[in-house]
Formats: structure tokens, sequence, C-alpha cells
């Protein structure tokens, strides 16, 4: 290459270093200015700084390390080396480097240093929770250790080692590299192969390296407690592991040992023969095999496999404990819950504990109701999935009422602007924010839409009973949610107009905002200006310089709409926010918006966890998460190993400033408290601080609820050798309203459940026995009690044949009410779109609920909002199913007065036919009574036909085919008409 070339090539290398540096200190820069505008500083301080220092003095430690030993090695090279071809192929690389081999040795090193620094700089967590972390109130049963030791000092003590063994092997190669250069170990010629200098600093090499494998199978035996265990399929060493391996291990450590005193023993000369080192690596190999891999097999194979419950059960047992702790569940109460096999209808409708606050209106379903009901413009609109908050007013009658609604904001969704409105000034200045949060009854509806009770786009409250503005809000502009995460660029000087739109003038509003002094009508539109501090001042032009190269948009530079107070808001999302501020907190998936003192804001869980905690087993985080809502409405959650957990912060942030506060809630986690201790002691809120207004919101964590239910499966089990039978194993129940096969949500409601003296806003869910989906074995509830702690709950239904939610279904899609109401609705071209099934326990009896909404095909210009018509119940085996809740509760009460036979009843010998075969045999002792006596052929064929006929239903409705549905109705209605034709003609 000509000189001209090469100074083109250093120029251009030059020029891309100098941009790469350059880009880099842009973006620490504005992530300074962002953490300083939120007021969390000291997590960008923290996290910059200890990564620095981690980079600096591990990248000084290898660098020192690797300099050492290549300049012993060329130190120490022989004056001269044999005559060889080996040796003169290598004499011109000796003629480069001699001359400068102070800097050949200064550069290599450098460069091994900065990836060892690169790398070890990203364990900057793992150094802050070793220097701060505490203790838990657990130990580990079998080896004595404290839990904290688990998940604060062992990870760092693994990755220093870790970082020794590559610091010895960097030693090596690099030793041996500048020996071979050098002539002092060659692969030819005649004479020693190796110098003594080079025998004598290469076996000291080695030895360290086995010194140090003994030291990391010291260590290893720490990892039996949380490995799983092939035996039983749990996290936690087994009787193989602690008995066989755990002897391997301190055999394999003494063996290391002595086989690097041999190596030193060879080092210095007293034998020259490389057998007696071959002979000591070999035996760590042979022991390694041997005792950590054929005995350990044999172990398991001959003596646990045949004796699982025996070997295992002490083992399993700390699993058991072990899972309960780290997930919260220690505490886990189970309570007997009796069912009547023919509960008292009259019961349940008189109750006024549960039924009064049952829940008709489906969060997941109305979204588009609210939004075509209260989309005042396009751009505006609601999230896919909405939430479930209970508020407390005064009603008519001047008495105060707790009830929950349906809430969400009227965001500002960009995708959603049109093309003129796409231009970067308008879409960035003008329309910055949403407007409303809008909330409607859960207990009523309005001609089969959302009774809306705040925030409400029209001053008629129509048909409903509540009135339209029992939530006061005094800032209703949403400038932080779920919907738009685009920057917005707000703030005008004093006196000048408006220009960020805030809604349109020509609908009535129910609680008008008076509080607004920028505000200005222009036209048949509001203009308003933003008034808080959330956002970055673009006002300089430096900033402006910043983030022109930042966004990479140069009319942060040139646009005329930025002016001295100009304010740059972004990292709009708030699980995005809260994340940033909190980075060691998992977020939960689903945040939800609350109104406290007039101000809305959104309320979001923050979860601390880990996936080194001790005799604790697993779960995968998304997985144990996924239900229908994953990814409809709610974020997907990682997918991540984890197995410990707390709910230990309530996160909240402010729907219009941005201003996040992190609150305390679990005061006695101590991964918070390390993690507090690191950022300075005081980036959480003590939980003491929590206003009562704020507590009043705050509701069961979604998430931990979700991966508690995951585990119960299993972990609902105390006794250590049933659990590893697997007899007594639940299953989650699926999603009935699904065609395809999905986890059912849990649900929000506020009812009184056995042993409970007033009414909670609980989160619960239900569980089938494994391979018997047709049953309801247990219902689960989380909730916080009135001092706000967390309380779980498993109920043991027993005593009735109360069905599953999915058999439930089954039974009340195949009543004669529901199939016509479906024929109907399929020959007026509507689509059936069945809301969440509730399982409530009421009086001595589950009470079954599930609304349905019809959505009425408009020829090509897609589907209008879903209105319920009509609400199914279930109770004692009796379906109602009428255009109200409480006409469904009289249809059932009239069907137990009449004494008629119930539709469980009727589908018995149904539900006898599809019975899964291979479910477990019952242990109970064979009754003397004669059988139940059996249906004529003619209507067991009957009962046959419809069976099939509803399967085959099932299926068309997943193909999504109208014409495929339409001909599976069809059939099923024939089906139900030759099974009453059946019955009659046998006298039933």
């Amino acid at each position: 290459m000509s000189r001209r070339g090469r100074y083109v090539l250093i120029l251009l290398v030059g020029a891309i270093v100098l941009l790469s540096v350059l880009g880099w200190i842009v973006s620490l820069r504005t992530d300074y200015l962002w953490y300083d505008s939120v007021g969390y500083t000291s997590v960008f301080s923290t996290m910059m700084w200890t990564r620095l220092g981690m980079f600096g003095v591990f990248t000084l430690a290898m660098a020192a390390w690797c300099g050492l030993n290549l300049y012993l090695a060329y130190r120490f090279r022989p004056d001269t080396w044999p005559a060889t071809s080996e040796q003169e192929g290598l004499e011109r690389y000796r003629e480069l480097i001699s001359p400068k081999a102070g800097w050949w040795i200064a550069g290599v090193a450098i460069v091994v240093g900065v990836f060892a620094g690169m790398s070890a700089q990203s364990r900057w967590e793992t150094w802050l929770l070793f220097r701060e972390g505490g203790q838990f109130d657990w130990t580990d049963p079998v080896l004595g250790m404290n839990a904290g030791f688990y998940v604060f000092r062992l990870p760092f003590w693994q990755f220093l080692i870790g970082f020794g063994f590559a610091a010895i092997v960097v030693g090596i190669l690099a030793s041996l590299s500048a020996y071979y250069l050098y002539g002092a170990l060659r692969f030819s010629g005649q004479g020693d192969r190796m110098t003594n200098v080079a025998r004598i600093h290469l076996s000291v090499l080695v030895a360290l390296f086995l010194g140090l494998k003994a030291v990391a199978y010291y260590f290893d035996r720490f990892d039996f407690t949380t490995q799983e265990n092939p035996v039983t399929d749990i996290v936690g060493g087994g009787y193989t592991e602690m008995t066989a391996l755990m002897n391997a291990k301190n055999a394999l450590i003494w063996v290391s040992v002595i086989a690097a005193l041999v190596i030193l023993v060879f080092s210095w000369g007293f034998t020259r023969s490389l057998a007696l080192p071959a002979a000591a690596l070999g035996l760590v190999v042979v022991t390694a095999i041997a005792a950590g891999g054929i005995y350990p097999a044999v172990v398991r194979n001959f003596q646990v496999e045949p004796n699982r419950p025996q070997r295992e059960g002490e083992y399993a047992q700390h699993t058991i404990d072990g899972t309960r702790y780290a997930y919260g569940m220690s505490d886990l109460e189970t309570i007997t819950y009796g069912v009547a096999s023919q509960p008292n209808a009259q019961t349940m409708a008189e109750d006024q504990s549960t039924v009064p606050f049952v829940r008709l209106i489906d969060p997941f379903v109305v979204s588009d109701a609210f939004t075509q009901a209260q989309q005042p413009r396009s751009f505006y609109d609601f999230n896919e999935k909405l939430d479930i908050d209970r508020y407390t007013y005064t009603d008519e009658n001047g008495q105060e009422v707790t009830q929950d609604f349906v809430v969400g904001l009227r965001e500002l969704n960009p995708s959603q602007l049109a093309d003129e409105q796409q231009d970067w000034t308008v879409a960035h200045t003008v329309y910055t924010h949403g407007w409303g949060f809008v909330s409607a009854s859960t207990t009523e509806s309005d001609n089969g839409a959302p009774c809306f009770t705040s925030g409400v786009l029209s001053d008629d409250p129509g048909n409903c009973q509540i009135g339209n503005d029992i939530i006061d809000v005094d800032k209703p502009q949403i400038y932080y949610g779920l919907l738009n995460n685009e920057y917005a660029i707000v703030g005008v000087p004093e006196g000048e107009t408006p220009r960020e739109y805030d809604r349109p003038t020509d609908v009535a509003v129910s609680d008008e905002d008076s509080e607004e002094p920028q505000a200005e009508e222009i036209g048949d539109d509001r203009y308003t200006t933003y008034e808080g501090d959330g956002g970055v001042d673009i006002g300089s032009i430096g900033n402006r310089l910043l983030y022109a190269w930042e966004f990479q948009e140069p009319r942060f530079l040139l646009s005329g709409q930025i002016n001295e107070e100009s304010q740059l808001l972004y990292n709009r999302n708030v699980r995005e926010r809260v994340q940033a501020v909190a980075p060691f907190l998992t977020v939960e998936a689903d945040p939800y918006p609350a109104v406290v003192d007039g101000e809305i804001v959104w309320i979001v869980d923050g979860y601390t966890t880990t996936n080194e905690f001790p005799y604790a087993d697993r779960v995968n985080l998304a997985d144990a998460t996924n239900d229908t809502y994953s990814g409809q409405g709610v974020a997907n959650q990682a997918s991540e190993e984890i197995n410990y957990i707390r709910s230990s912060v309530k996160a909240v942030v402010n729907a219009y400033d941005g201003s996040v506060t992190l609150y305390e809630y679990d005061e006695e986690d101590p991964i918070l408290q390390a993690w507090n201790a690191i950022y300075g002691g005081d980036l959480i809120v003590p939980r003491e601080e929590i206003p009562d207004s704020l507590q009043a919101h705050f509701r069961y964590p979604q998430d931990l609820f979700k991966i508690q239910r995951s585990l119960l499966q299993r972990y609902h089990v105390d006794e250590s050798r049933t659990f590893i039978e697997g007899g007594e194993a639940w299953a989650t129940t699926n999603d009935p309203s699904q065609a395809q096969s999905v986890t059912q949500p849990a649900y929000y409601v506020y009812a009184t459940y056995p042993e409970q003296d007033q009414p909670y806003f609980q989160l619960t869910s239900t569980f089938t026995p494994r391979n018997r989906e047709n049953a309801l074995a247990s219902l689960m509830s989380g909730y916080y009690d009135e001092n706000g702690d967390p309380q779980l709950k498993v109920y043991d239904v027993v005593g009735g044949e109360d069905q599953s939610v999915r058999q439930i279904h089954q039974i009340i899609t195949s009543t004669s009410e529901v199939v016509t109401t479906l024929r109907d609705a399929q020959q007026a071209g509507t689509t059936v779109e069945w809301g969440n099934l509730l399982a409530l326990p009421v009086g001595d009896g589950i009470l079954y609920l599930e609304p349905m909404y019809l959505r009425r095909q408009a020829g090509g210009q897609g589907e209008d909002l879903p209105r319920l018509t009509n609400v199914a119940i279930s109770y004692g085996g009796y379906v109602g199913f009428a255009p109200t809740f409480e006409e469904a509760v009289a249809m059932v009460v009239d069907k137990y007065v009449s004494g008629a036979p119930s539709e469980a009843e009727q589908t018995e010998g149904e539900e006898g036919e599809t019975e899964s075969p291979s479910e477990t045999p019952s242990s109970e002792a064979p009754t003397t009574e004669a059988p139940a006596t059996a249906e004529p052929p003619e209507v067991e064929a009957a009962i046959d036909n419809v069976i099939a006929a509803q399967e085959a239903y099932e299926q068309a409705k997943a193909t999504g085919s109208n014409e495929a549905e339409g001909r599976a109705l069809d059939d099923l209605l024939a089906a139900l008409d030759q099974l009453a034709a059946a019955r009659e003609a046998a006298g039933q």
C-alpha cells in the first residue's frame, strides 16, 4: 500500500473511532439529562461509576498478568537457539518484535486487558449485591448456609473463579507463544524440548490452574442446592447429589491439590520425566469420570430410582419448604370449602356479600366499546385490555358505597394519526397527549353498552343508575401511558397561544376541567400547554444539538417551534419508565391507572427476583404468566428463569408529569434492602409514608399470582411422598371462551369468600385435578387485608360434584336457550363473544357466571361495538340464561324450587362418555349399591351424537370460518332435536 493509501486508511479508522466515541459520550450525556429530569441521577451515576470501576480494575489486573507472563518469557529467553528450519522460519518475527519488545508486550497486554474489562463490567450488579447483600431468614437445610450466601456472595465468588481460570489460560497461552518464538520451547531438533526456566514457569501456571480447580470444586458443592434433580424434576440436590456427587467433589478437591503439588515438584527439577505430571493430570481426569460420573449414575439407577419416595422424600421436603418461602407462600392457608350436592339456590339469590357485586362487564371484551363510544377523534384510543379497580362514592341515598369499575385512559395513539398529522412538527408538538380517565360500572349495562360513570364525553347518563360524575379528576391530560412512546416537545413562552391539541369542544364533558389557565379554544378545538416539569430542558442550543445527534433528527436545530421554554418528553411508556429508574426490578406486565387525590397515576408492581435461591423450584417467567391477555393489551414477560420473587415495590407514575415514586411494600425483602443501600439508602420511599388514598387502590399483583398459581399445581401438597407420587397434582384451567388452548386469566372480583367477614377486592382463579379437566378441585384467592398485608388462600372444594369452568361452558352452550341464541346470531350475521367465566363461592355452592356479547358485522365496515345481550349463570347444576343477571338468577331459583332436573344431571351421561380413560382410578372401596340404570340405547346414541356435534362446533369456531361454524351449529341443533325426541319416545 502506498504512503497516501496508508494515511487515508488511518484517517478513516480514526474518524470511525472518533464518531463511535463521540456517539457514546452523547448517549451518556442525554441519559444523564433524562435521569436528572426524573430525579434519579443516583441510579445513573452508581451504574456508570461501578461499571467504569469494574472495567478499570479487571482491565488492569488482566493486562498486568498477561504482561508479566510475556515479560518473564522474554526476559528468560535463551541466548541462542538451534539452527533448524523451524527456528529459521521464526527469525523474521523475532527481528520484528525484539527491537520494540516492550511496546509489543504492553500492546498485547492492553488489548487482552480491555477484552477482560469489557466482560467484567457487565457483572456490575453482581459486585454491588456482593458488597451490600445481607441475610435471609432462610437457611439451606443440608449445607447450613444462609440463603444470602447463595444470592449475594456465591455468584461473585464464581465470577472471580471464572476470571481466574481465564487469566491462567491467557498466561499459559502467552508464555507458550513467547517461549516458542524465542526457542525455549521447540518441537524438532536434538536435545531438550524445553528450557528449565520455561518448564518451571509453565508448570507453576498449570499448578495454579489445578489449585484453582480445587477451589472451584469446593464452591461447586453449593450448586447442588440450585440445580435440577432429574429424579424428581424439581430444583434442589437429592440423594444422588448430596451423597455420591458431594463425596466426588470432596475427593476431587484433594486429588487436584495433590496433582498441583506433584507438578510443582516436577517444575523444580526433581525429575525431568513427564510421566509423573502426566500421571497426576490423569488421576484428576480418571477421578472426575469415575467419582463424578460413573459412581453417581450407579447410585441413581440402582438405589434411587427403585426407591424414589424413600430416597428422595427428605430432599423433596426441603424443596417444598424452600419453594413456598421463595415465592411468598409460607403463610399459604388451605381452607376446606364444603359444597352441597344440591345447594339451595334461594340462598344464592338472597346473598348480600358477593352476589350484589358480581362482575358482568369483561374488561377485555369492552375495550372496543370504550373506544367507539368515547372516541371524539380517531387518534384517541384505549388499551386493548382495560383494568378493574374499586372506588368508594356516595350514592343517591347519601350512603358510602364501594364498588369495582372497569377503568381506562383515553390515550393518544400515534399510529392512528392521519397522513397530514404525521408531519414531524405536528406529530411531536401538537398531538402530544391523550385526555381523560374513563370508568364504567361492572354491575350495570346501558342496553348492553357500558354504563359510563366518569370522563364521559356526554352529559346524558343514559339508563344507568349510577351517575357519571363520581370520580373527580383535576388534570385529565395523559402524557404518560401505554400506547404512546413517541417523544413530544412541549412548552411555549408566556403569553403565546397554546399549540398542544387537547380535545374537541363540540362534545359535552361530564367532568369539565376548569383549572387550566393556559387552555384556549380555537374553533371547535381546545388547545393547552404542558405545565409540568417532567421533561428535559432543550431551550439551549447545546441540548438541542445533543438530541439532534441522539435521535438523528436535524429538526431539533432547525425547527422554529422549539424555544427557550421547550421541554422534551420521552421514555413515556410507564413500564419502560419504571424499568429505567429501577433496573433491578422485574416490572408487572399490566400496569393500571387510578385517580388518587384528583390526579391520574399509573400503579406498577415491581418485583425483586433471583435464580440463585437454594432449594426453590424454578419457573419460566414468560410461561408462568402467559394467558389469554398476553400480547393483547398486556405485555409479554421475558423468557427468564427465576426461583425467588417478591412484590417489593409499588411504583407510581404520574400520567401528567411523568414523575416516578417507588414505594417499599415488602419491608423484609433482603434484595430490595440491598439495592436501596446500593443507591444511597433513599431510593425507596418507606411503606409507612404511602398515602391512604393511594393504598386504597393497591391490588394483589397479577404476575405474582400467576406464578404462585403455576407452582401450586404441585406445591399445594405438604407431604413429600404424595408430592413425589403426583397423585394429587392439579392443573390450571384453560380459557373456555377461546378456541385455542390458553390459560384462563385470573380475575379481580369484589366478593366475600368463606371465612371472610367483609368483601375484599381479590384476585382469584380455579384448579382442576390433573387428567380430569371436567372437575373442579379448588379455588385460589389473593388479596390485601385491611392492613394492606398480602393474603393467599386456597379453597379445597369437597362434598359436591362441581364441574370445571370448561365443563360448565360446555353445559351452558349446550342448553336449548343458548343454542337457539347462537343460531339466531349466526343467521343475523353477528359474532358471539363470551366473557371471562367466573367461579365464585356463594352459600354452599359455586356460582358460575359467563356474559355473552354480540358483535354485528357491518357490511365490510368492520365490526361495531360489542353489546352485552345475555348473562349465563350456573348454580347447583341449574343453568339460567337471560338478558340480565337478575333474570338469570330467577330462572335458576325457579328450577330449583320446582325440583326440575338440572342441566348437569341431564348431561351426566355425556360427561361419563367423555371421561378420560387415563383418569386415576378411585381409591375408595367398591359400593354395594346397585348401579344406576343405563340409558336406553336410542338415548345413548343420541347423546353420542350431541357430544360429537358439540366438539365439531367448537372446532368450527376455531377455524374462524362463518360458513363452517353455521353448518356445525345446524348439526348441533339437529342432534339436540334428535336427543329430545329420543327421550320423549323413551318416556323420560
